[in-house]
């Protein structure tokens, strides 16, 4: 029996709703990409490579990183906007990225909830640390070292527009002083000549810093968690030398394109929480500073993002800070 025009047209209604169900159970057919917004050794491109290595085996397919570190992350999260979403293009995403670059660059044009949020993967706090010339043993003498500087001393960060450029200037304003804020493109060329005593001054992502921490080549005088961090158990908190409202974390997790089908999105949620429970994993990440996160994932970590997005547009709007990229 032929059918009549309306049960064609719900025949092929049917089949079009379907088309994308039966893509996503076949899912993935071949290599992944993954893109991560640092260079290569960076503490995200470290959290990509680990999660890449996991997410091969418990998906049966390659995951490909590919460094996209322009730009604090806007480039690799614009280019995720772009991608079909179809799970084959994924992005490491990060608080600066999806938190603090909307509010400061106009060119980014998006916010957290234009992607499929999947999961938090790690955090770790940040550490204010200085070269050993500066003289200043712990934080009280740091803030009188500063106070003494007849001319405006400078604070590095890891990139302009970051959570370690506005602590920065957190401080300064907490000091009652001005610094001048020296930016680089990624943390280990910050560390550089942190250690080179070009810029002795900054607050450093703690996966790059606390080997030259230990190594005496640098002083930790504050981590910005809002517990003491195992990796440098004596070093304060900002709460505990008076700085409460510069405490935060950096943290980088998994997103994918807007309206990734269910069933990848299931897939690629079990398959992070399931790695973030995995020692091996875990190890990874301890030896390279980070916490592994459990557990915030899609709507709880958008709402996250949202909250923390909330806090940087008022410290953004404070400085007056426009990016120029």
């Amino acid at each position: 029996m032929i059918p009549t025009f309306k049960q064609s047209t719900l025949i092929l209604g049917l089949l079009m709703i379907a088309a994308p169900w039966a893509q996503a159970q076949s899912w993935p057919e071949k290599p992944i990409k993954l893109l991560a917004p640092s260079t290569a050794g960076g503490p995200p491109d470290v959290y990509a490579r680990a999660l890449a290595d996991n997410l091969a085996k418990a998906l049966g397919q390659p995951v490909i990183v590919e460094n996209m570190p322009a730009a604090g992350g806007m480039i690799a999260a614009q280019t995720i906007l772009r991608a079909p979403a179809d799970g084959y293009t994924l992005l490491v995403n990060t608080a600066g990225m999806m938190t603090i670059t909307p509010n400061a660059n106009h060119k980014a044009s998006y916010k957290g909830a234009d992607f499929t949020q999947i999961c938090q993967g790690v955090e770790a706090a940040l550490v204010l640390a200085g070269h050993p010339s500066l003289g200043a043993k712990n934080f009280n003498e740091l803030s009188q070292w500063l106070k003494a500087q007849k001319t405006p001393p400078t604070y590095s960060s890891y990139s302009s527009g970051s959570p370690a450029h506005f602590l920065g200037y957190q401080l300064s304003e907490a000091q009652k002083i001005e610094m001048t804020h020296v930016p680089y493109k990624s943390s280990p060329q910050q560390v550089t000549d942190m250690i080179g005593g070009v810029a002795p001054l900054g607050f450093v992502q703690i996966a790059t810093a606390s080997p030259h921490i230990k190594a005496g080549k640098l002083v930790a005088y504050a981590t910005t968690a809002e517990q003491r961090t195992p990796q440098l158990p004596d070093v304060p908190t900002v709460a505990e030398v008076g700085l409460p409202q510069l405490t935060t974390t950096v943290w980088f997790g998994l997103s994918g394109p807007k309206n990734l089908p269910a069933a990848i999105t299931k897939r690629l949620t079990e398959a992070h929480q399931k790695i973030a429970s995995s020692p091996d994993f875990q190890a990874r990440m301890s030896a390279a500073s980070m916490s592994v996160t459990q557990d915030v994932c899609g709507d709880k970590f958008l709402t996250k993002m949202n909250q923390e997005t909330e806090r940087w547009a008022r410290i953004v709007k404070a400085t007056g800070f426009v990016a120029d990229n």
